[in-house]
């Protein structure tokens, strides 16, 4: 009997002690920072207020007029894309051309990098440098209906400047869709 009093005894102290010591499973866990090299140091209190974003989705609509895929000085600015923290981004276009059209004319989207020297160059230039790009096909029909299926883009800068290009002769509502994924 004597010692079987020595483990039960133990055995109650682990067990009103235990939460005490953090290994309540309810309660919050104890971290502790490891500051590294000067450049990376870490000081006062550290919070993380919300989840962080694994995705986000963007849609960018604009009223495109005409201007064909060499006409880059006539391309319709339709905002920004902002991608940082992503890594890549699926982006997907659709819309209507205003009236009936005779043949079928290329309507797209290109993501220029929002880099002072990029932006120069495609200005002065018309080079779209290390741009993305999705096309869609505006066909003769009574809807004028058109869209282009969604294509995976691996993204190397956190602002992308959204332009848009309509080959045919009408304007064009056209909505862009972007995906972002932290890829």
């Amino acid at each position: 009997m004597r010692s079987l009093v020595l483990p039960v005894a133990l055995v109650l102290a682990w067990l009103v002690l235990a939460p005490s010591r953090g290994l309540d499973a309810e309660g919050p866990e104890q971290v502790f920072v490891t500051n590294f090299p000067e450049v990376q140091q870490v000081a006062g209190t550290v919070t993380v207020g919300a989840p962080i974003p694994q995705t986000r989705f963007e849609r960018l609509e604009a009223l495109v007029s005409p201007a064909g895929i060499q006409e880059t000085s006539s391309y319709t600015e339709a905002g920004t894309l902002q991608a940082a923290g992503f890594g890549a981004v699926t982006l997907s276009l659709a819309g209507t051309v205003q009236g009936r059209l005779a043949a079928a004319a290329p309507v797209g989207v290109v993501l220029l990098p929002d880099v002072p020297e990029i932006v120069a160059n495609f200005r002065t230039h018309g080079v779209a440098q290390l741009a993305l790009r999705l096309e869609a096909e505006a066909a003769p029909s009574g809807t004028g209906l058109f869209h282009a299926e969604p294509v995976y883009h691996g993204l190397a800068f956190p602002r992308y400047r959204v332009l848009l290009y309509n080959g045919s002769p009408r304007t064009a509502e056209v909505t862009v869709y972007a995906y972002l994924k932290g890829d």
